[in-house]
This record gives structure tokens, C-alpha cells and sequence, in this order.
């Protein structure tokens, strides 16, 4: 019988043999992807960066702010950050043909304006992190960027730098809500709980809600609400109406309120208003019906 255990010095040569592989395909595309985009032969050359945003993107990785949420880069990093987002945002514009109407001169005094714009840095660089064919530029970066530059002049209309020619600052307090603290208090520390009760089969059930301490005690109570037994005087109602009328016969309709299977619905006539039979029988030969 064969076993499919494999010991420890079998799993050490497979896994040189694998590592053996993966370093040759490396070390193949690193070759091919060092061929000029000018020069013929084998090999695809690196999607284009910018010079200025690859020189800001120095090695073979991001830097370490990149990716970060930007209120939380830490401070010793946000110079750093500043430049960078700067010259992206610079490459961005003349890439692009962007007006001051999408990206003012004073884009850097705007919260929303400029995290909009490191958003769009991050997902730029990351459609060609890979540095491989892909549709990712096209689906996400370009599809995206369409609703940024949407996004971003109507942020930069509502500012109104453009406009006045000129940075105009916000009005203290612009984006501040004016809480009402004591409300907000007691919605935060409000809690809910649900208790279903029967109805009573006769009167009413009193019910109140009390709160206690860890010792016990009651300390607080609610107003009481009553629940009342089922009403002995709900009994079905009938309405009824025309539907349409013409020269040989109308169309009536009955509304029968509260209604259940226990109950049947009979259709009654009269030729005088007073006398009542089910309808199809001789008003002479049936009895009369209560009204």
C-alpha cells in the first residue's frame, strides 16, 4: 500500500525545486522587462510612470505614507506627503489638461479637495503597482477619474475660489454641527427592550416598566399603559356601492369589514324595503327577514 506521507527531507528538496523555479521566471521577466520600449526583441516594456511621481516613488515599493489614511499619516512622514501628493496632483493637471475649475492653485487649503485628490493617488498607483498588461487603467483608473473630476468641480464651485479669483476661506464654524448635547446624551444612552403580553380575557391588564440598581432597588418607573380584552361589540360592518350602471342591469360591490371564515355573505332584495329575501327568490313565497 502506498503512503502519502512525505518525510521531512523529501519536503526540503521539493521545496529547493519549487524556489528553484520561482527564481528563473523571476529573473526571465526582470530580463524582458529591461528591453528599451525602441529596441526590438522579446519582452514588454514598463507601463509609463511619470518621472516626477517615480522619482517621489522611489524602489520597488510605495511609500510607507502611501496608502495610509491621510489624517493619520504620522507627522514626521506628512512633509513627505505633502511634496509627493503635490507632484502627483502637478502630473495629474498636465496629464489630464485639468482647469482651475477642477483643480485650483489653492487645492492644498481645501480638506475635501485634497483628500479627494490623495484618493485618486492611491488608486493611479495601484492599477499599475503590478507593472503588468492589465485592464484595470482603463475599468478602474480612468473610469474613476471621470467622477473625480465631477466631484472635484463641484467642490471647487462650492468654495467659490475660482469664482472670486482668489482663495476664499471658509467661515468659522462652516462645517460644525451645533449639537444639542443633552438630547445627543440621551439618545446615546437610551436603550430599548421588547415584552409581548396577551390581552386579558376580560377588563384590563395594567403594565408598567421599572428600572432597578444592582442592589435591587427601584429607582425609576414608566407611566402605566392598559391592554384591554378583545371588544365584544366588534362585529362585521357592511357597505355597499355601485360599480357601474346602464339601461338593463347595475353592478354592486359590498365591503365587508372584519371579516373571518366563521361568517358567509348573503345577498338579500326587496320590492318594497321592508320585506327581505335572498336574492333569486319569490318576494311572495319566503318569510320575511329582520332588517
Amino acid at each position: 500500500m502506498t503512503s502519502d506521507w512525505i518525510s521531512d527531507e523529501d519536503f526540503e528538496e521539493i521545496a529547493d525545486e519549487l524556489f528553484d523555479d520561482e527564481q528563473q521566471e523571476k529573473e526571465s521577466a526582470s530580463t524582458a522587462t529591461e528591453v528599451a520600449p525602441n529596441d526590438e526583441g522579446d519582452g514588454t516594456p514598463l507601463p509609463y510612470v511619470d518621472q516626477d511621481v517615480a522619482e517621489e516613488l522611489v524602489g520597488d515599493s510605495a511609500p510607507t505614507w502611501l496608502g495610509m489614511r491621510w489624517r493619520e499619516i504620522p507627522e514626521a512622514d506628512q512633509p513627505a506627503a505633502w511634496n509627493g501628493l503635490r507632484a502627483w496632483v502637478d502630473w495629474l493637471i498636465k496629464e489630464y489638461r485639468l482647469p482651475t475649475a477642477v483643480v485650483p492653485p489653492c487645492w492644498y487649503k481645501h480638506p475635501d479637495i485634497t483628500a479627494e485628490l490623495y484618493a485618486g493617488m492611491n488608486m493611479e498607483y495601484k492599477v499599475w503597482e503590478e507593472q503588468a498588461p492589465s485592464l484595470s487603467p482603463m475599468m478602474f483608473w480612468h473610469t474613476n477619474l471621470q467622477q473625480m473630476i465631477h466631484r472635484l468641480r463641484e467642490a471647487v464651485t462650492t468654495a467659490g475660489c475660482v469664482a472670486s479669483g482668489e482663495h476664499k476661506p471658509e467661515p468659522a464654524g462652516a462645517h460644525e454641527l451645533n449639537y444639542d448635547e443633552t438630547d445627543w446624551h440621551h439618545h446615546v444612552t437610551t436603550a430599548h427592550s421588547t415584552q409581548q403580553f396577551d390581552r386579558p380575557d376580560q377588563g384590563v391588564l395594567y403594565v408598567r416598566a421599572g428600572v432597578v440598581d444592582s442592589t435591587g432597588k427601584t429607582i425609576a418607573h414608566s407611566e402605566p399603559v392598559g391592554i384591554k380584552h378583545p371588544d365584544p361589540n366588534n362585529v362585521p360592518g357592511v357597505d355597499i356601492e355601485y360599480l357601474s350602471t346602464n339601461a338593463d342591469y347595475n353592478v354592486l360591490e359590498v365591503h365587508w369589514k372584519r371579516h373571518n371564515n366563521e361568517q358567509s355573505l348573503v345577498w338579500e332584495t326587496s320590492t318594497d324595503g321592508q320585506t327581505w329575501v335572498k336574492a333569486g327568490e319569490d318576494p311572495h313565497q319566503s318569510d320575511d327577514h329582520d332588517d
